[in-house]
């Protein structure tokens, strides 16, 4: 059984003619065969009332074994234990046992002896339950009892007769198996019983069939084994792991997620085809066997990125010496090199673990964006990363491109000169300028009308000029396209339809938008447009009034009054200049201000995001938690100081030695050297200018999201053995992937208390889930898990040969696949059965089958 152990229908409660209550005796022993065949089942247990038919059961043997069916002698006895009717129990025994020796010590040894010699009808005959079972179990059989809501069963025994609780107490510590009436009467066991006398009996469920011609079964009683007796036993010691009543397969995985058997065809193989079992698979071996090898080559050939032995440039070329002439077949029975596996090598998981800070990371990086909400989380974060510091860069160019408008307006205000000086010139003059308008041949009502209407048309002219400019700046708007922003790479994770339909509609609206934002700019500009129009027809009508005109007049010929009144225009227009360059100076200041406090801002929301979500990033598989927040890349920051502050001076050696204990340490360091680096109060290396540095420095994002480990302690805290099991655990079971594991060797990573209590309990429980592949030296993971699967591993050699030679061959069964050595058969692989293999190759083998079979024992005093 090239596969090992797998999932059978089995049937170990059936009935023959020879059966004293048989429901039709013409029925023939193929008839029998046959109809066990087309139901699929596998293997049967003979078990007549009181009889085993020898030839009988000799022949349905030899029928059966030409259909692939295993036919294993049994009989079924009725019990002098009874509560409201007699129990009946059931005998099952090898099926290449002694069968007439067996018969004989029952027939003799037992109250079945009174038929034959006393005359008595099968069913009036009672058998001593524990004297039977003790005769069963020194033939070398199995017992199965009657029990839950089916006739005749252990259940009858109730707890109001003398003795009854001891007694069924007696009947769970002899018997080998719970047959049920019906699937539901499982979950009182598995709920109630089993926790109560600290034992789990393996439940079946057979179809009890007098008739073949009405062949029925309640359910599939399956069977993960071989086809044999010594496979039944292995149900013994794992009753948990080997039996299901159910209607489908058990475990049944879809045949493009289970590799079914490499060809190997390099030389040093010969021609080998090695089947693989779809849930557990061991591969075991001495020294330089060829263990790694076969694993390493199956993953290389399915493209696995690791390397199977890191450095060593022999082993890696021979392996892809072997992968040129390797093919993988695939359950569902095609040839791919295509599909994906997970390939762990040796040490891998041991590298990950002292590696915490970046693969590990980025390991559990992938395990949270596997879940499409967090993925989304995540995603949101990096394009707010992205759209942050870019706004950012934006606002600090903003603030050096103000910085450079406020010292030129600055210095423009120093060329207008003293305000109090022009202020006073003006009062200087102004009063000058009276005295000669008194000298004038203007009557005092026109003059003062003159003089009004000349301050109204300057202050028009004024106005005018400013418009002008104003319209030109608000012209330009036009060009300042806001939606500028391209989407396709926010797109990229869509269909391809919808990727066409929101393109399309983002450009609908970028045009319209860009058409309703020119014709607003165009309205604005028409209603200063019309001011300046107003403006300049309200000069016109002042150019054209008499007393403007005769003001004009009268003082026209009079180069004195001119001339003061040109010089005091001068310095009103100055002043004038002056109060609104101090408006632009003061605005300049505060729009500085108002962008300093929205990028210290800005910079602060790269953590805030990372606390608003963290808890959404959390997640647990059991003991097992991954804890989300933001971490300080403190090294990042200190780089970037180191490389772009200059130390000479004692100023620079603080801001780089500057300690961050706390986030808050860090903001109060980072604002503090941007307001220094605005007001270039920092001397920098040579490549850094200080607009480069603020923008380097607030735009950069120096918090990441980390993850911390909890396996009972945290994951710092762990031993490196504890840490690479966790490491497994986070490959595995965060994983949600259904294709194969290839795990080289996973015990060289932990400590032997991980192996046995942490790692074998894991693979029994991911086995039924995916299909592993694993090397190993460790018995505990072969047995203790229970491994359906073992491939031993021989390289050819004097003390060790193989078959013809060949360098590598394997040889493949089931823990139950025993057989003693035997010294005449010189081929090695062949010379023993794969128990006795696994005994002798891993060392501990023969402790850690004992302690299997001890794992369910009972535990009653």
């Amino acid at each position: 059984m090239e596969k090992g152990s797998e999932w059978r229908k089995w049937d170990l409660h059936f009935h023959t003619p020879s059966s004293y209550d048989y429901g039709d005796n013409s029925v023939t022993n193929k008839e029998i065969i046959d109809t066990l065949h087309a139901n699929d089942i596998s293997v049967v247990a003979i078990t007549d009332h009181h009889v085993m038919d020898v030839e009988r059961i000799k022949e349905l043997q030899s029928l059966g074994r030409a259909k692939g069916i295993t036919v294993l002698p049994g009989i079924e006895f009725l019990s002098d234990s009874r509560g409201r009717a007699p129990i009946h129990f059931i005998g099952i025994f090898s099926e290449d046992c002694n069968l007439t020796h067996i018969w004989g010590q029952i027939e003799n040894k037992t109250n079945i002896s009174k038929i034959k010699g006393e005359g008595a009808k099968i069913n009036e005959v009672f058998c001593n339950l524990e004297t039977t079972i003790k005769l069963i179990e020194e033939l070398g059989g199995l017992t199965s009892i009657h029990a839950g809501e089916k006739s005749n069963t252990v259940e009858n025994i109730t707890h109001s007769l003398p003795h009854g609780e001891a007694q069924k107490t007696l009947i769970a510590k002899s018997v080998d198996f719970y047959e049920l009436g019906k699937p539901e009467d499982k979950e009182g066991y598995l709920n109630v019983v089993f926790p109560a006398i600290k034992k789990h009996i393996p439940m079946i469920i057979c179809s009890d069939n007098h008739n073949i011609k009405k062949y029925i079964i309640k359910e599939n009683c399956w069977i993960k084994a071989d086809t044999t007796f010594e496979g039944l036993k292995q149900v013994v010691y794992e009753p948990k792991q080997r039996v299901r009543i159910q209607a489908l397969k058990p475990h049944e995985k879809a045949g493009y997620q289970v590799i079914d058997s490499v060809k190997i065809s390099h030389s040093d193989f010969h021609s080998q085809t090695i089947y693989f079992n779809q849930n557990l698979n061991s591969i075991i071996g001495g020294r330089s066997t060829g263990k790694s090898i076969l694993l390493g080559a199956i993953a290389k050939k399915l493209n696995s990125d690791k390397e199977v032995k890191y450095g060593n440039e022999e082993y890696i070329n021979f392996v892809n010496e072997v992968i040129s002439n390797l093919v993988v077949t695939w359950k569902d029975g095609t040839v791919n090199d295509k599909r994906d596996i997970e390939y762990f090598p040796q040490s891998y998981m041991y590298t990950l673990a002292r590696n915490k800070n970046k693969e590990l990371d980025n390991l559990i990086g992938s395990i949270i964006k596997q879940d499409s909400l967090k993925n989304q989380l995540i995603s949101n974060y990096e394009t707010f990363n992205s759209e942050n510091s870019t706004e950012i860069t934006n606002k600090v160019n903003k603030i050096f491109q103000l910085q450079e408008d406020l010292v030129k307006r600055l210095n423009l205000l120093k060329e207008k000169g003293d305000r109090k000086g022009i202020e006073t010139e003006i009062e200087k003059l102004t009063k000058e300028l009276a005295e000669l308008k008194s000298k004038s041949q203007i009557s005092e009502d026109d003059l003062e009308n003159y003089s009004n209407l000349r301050t109204q048309k300057d202050s028009l002219s004024k106005s005018n000029e400013f418009l002008r400019d104003e319209i030109s700046r608000i012209e330009n708007l036009k060009e300042k396209f806001f939606i500028n922003k391209e989407i396709d790479f926010e797109l990229v994770s869509i269909s391809e339809d919808n990727r066409k339909e929101i393109r399309r509609k983002f450009d609908e609206l970028r045009v319209k938008f860009q058409r309703e934002w020119e014709a607003e700019i165009d309205k604005i500009q028409g209603i200063n447009s019309s001011v300046r129009q107003e403006n300049e027809e309200a000069i016109n009508e002042i150019d054209k009034t008499p007393i403007y005109v005769k003001g004009l007049e009268a003082f026209q010929n009079n180069t004195q009054y001119r001339e003061v009144e040109r010089k005091l225009k001068i310095q009103k227009d100055k002043l004038a200049d002056i109060l609104l360059i101090k408006g632009e100076v003061d605005k300049l200041k505060e729009q500085i201000e108002s962008f300093k406090n929205a990028i210290k801002d800005a910079h602060r929301e790269y953590l805030n995001k990372i606390e608003a979500f963290k808890e959404d990033l959390s997640v647990s598989r059991g003991k097992l938690e991954i804890k989300a927040s933001p971490k300080l890349n403190k090294r990042s920051y200190k780089d970037l100081l180191n490389s772009s502050v200059n130390q000479q001076s004692y100023h620079g050696q603080k801001i780089v030695g500057v300690e961050l204990e706390t986030n808050e340490n860090y903001f109060t360091s980072v604002n503090q050297l941007f307001d220094k680096l605005l007001e270039k109060n920092v001397t920098l290396k040579g490549q850094y200018s200080h607009n480069s540095l603020c923008q380097k420095l607030m735009a950069s994002n120096f918090f990441e999201i980390s993850y911390e480990i909890i396996y009972d302690d945290i994951f710092n805290q762990m031993s490196e053995g504890k840490k690479a099991f966790v490491v497994l655990l986070l490959l595995l079971d965060f994983s949600n992937k259904d294709c194969p594991i290839l795990i080289d060797q996973p015990e060289d990573d932990l400590d032997n208390r991980a192996i046995y209590k942490e790692l074998v309990t894991y693979l029994v429980k991911k086995k039924k889930e995916r299909q592993i592949i694993l090397v190993t030296h460790n018995p505990n993971i072969v047995v203790g898990s229970d491994s359906e699967l073992i491939i031993v591993a021989n390289q050819n050699g004097n003390d060790s040969p193989n078959k013809n030679g060949i360098k590598f061959q394997y040889v493949a069964g089931s823990l139950e696949n025993s057989r003693e050595f035997d010294d005449s058969v010189k081929i090695t692989l062949d010379s023993k059965g794969i128990k006795e293999h696994v005994c002798e190759i891993l060392e501990g083998g023969n402790e850690a089958f004992k302690q299997r079979e001890r794992k369910y024992a009972i535990a009653i005093e």
